[in-house]
């Protein structure tokens, strides 16, 4: 009976929470080391990289809360979580970071909806004398993808001596859905989207019962090719899917008529932007 009672004050002594201002104990510190979010090596390298940029005080363990400018007011700056997405150390030893902001609200958080897009920033530093130095910062450049986020960046070669990326994204409304892509040049003094969110796939196939009359899948391809003579590659999608359709004026119990589709177009680029010379985008809009 001692012994059960002895137990028995003990285990009301640890479940007894410390007094107010009283400092946390040692193993309650230990836990919230332990709770710390772990970040993997190339997200810890990023994050050196954006400090190089902006400092110790705004970041985070993977993101930092800095002001950036609007997308299209660019005089007007507000406070934004930005997160780095991809990395890439260019020949010439200068990396580049590409990053993707929301805005935060007045509770410190992040606003992302699922209509919301990502903001796309990206920096050009180099290392001098130890140190990271800043060489190129576009801030908040373009507006792509949906619920505050954008896809997945690939590394390119837009000519001969041209890095560059391009950037898929797109999203999902009610079945609908699309997949664009978007190329950056990253020699650009004002970096912007060469393409202008070219329609890369759409597919209805969520939103296809039978009561729908049109359904669809159509996916696309992309690489360059060079072009004799230009300083920049064309850029050439191929297609490939299917369409069905019947006659709005038809009953549901009519089967939709399926046909493959394919196609080709090749962009090339004017000296501005990626311009179609060849063939034709058969993407459907959603």
């Amino acid at each position: 009976m001692f012994g059960a009672a002895l137990m028995l004050a003990a285990c009301s002594k640890k479940a007894q929470p410390p007094a107010l201002g009283e400092p946390a104990s040692a193993s309650a510190t230990a836990v919230a080391v332990e709770a710390k979010q772990v970040v993997d090596p190339k997200t810890a390298r990023m994050m050196e990289l954006l400090r190089a940029v902006y400092g110790d005080r705004a970041a985070h363990e993977n993101y930092l809360d800095v002001e950036l400018p609007d997308v299209e007011k660019r005089d007007e700056l507000s406070l934004y979580r930005l997160e780095p997405v991809a990395m890439r150390e260019l020949p010439d030893g200068r990396v580049v970071v590409v990053a993707n902001a929301q805005m935060v609200d007045t509770n410190g958080e992040a606003m992302a909806y699922h209509v919301t897009t990502g903001l796309l920033s990206a920096y050009i530093l180099h290392k001098e004398g130890g140190q990271w130095k800043t060489d190129a910062r576009h801030e908040n450049v373009a507006s792509l993808g949906s619920s505050g986020t954008f896809g997945e960046v690939e590394w390119v070669t837009l000519g001969e001596g041209k890095p560059g990326f391009i950037v898929q994204h797109g999203g999902i409304w009610q079945g609908y859905s699309i997949n664009l892509i978007s190329v950056f040049d990253l020699a650009d003094g004002t970096l912007h989207d060469l393409a202008g969110d070219l329609s890369l796939s759409s597919e209805n196939e969520g939103a296809c019962g039978e009561e729908t009359s049109h359904c669809w899948s159509v996916d696309g391809k992309w690489k360059f090719e060079k072009r004799e003579g230009a300083p920049y590659d064309d850029l050439v999608l191929h297609f490939t899917g299917y369409d069905e359709e019947r006659a709005e004026s038809a009953p549901e119990t009519e089967s939709r008529k399926r046909k493959y589709v394919s196609g080709m177009a090749r962009y090339k680029f004017d000296g501005g932007r990626y311009v179609l010379v060849e063939g034709e985008n058969i993407v459907p809009g959603v």
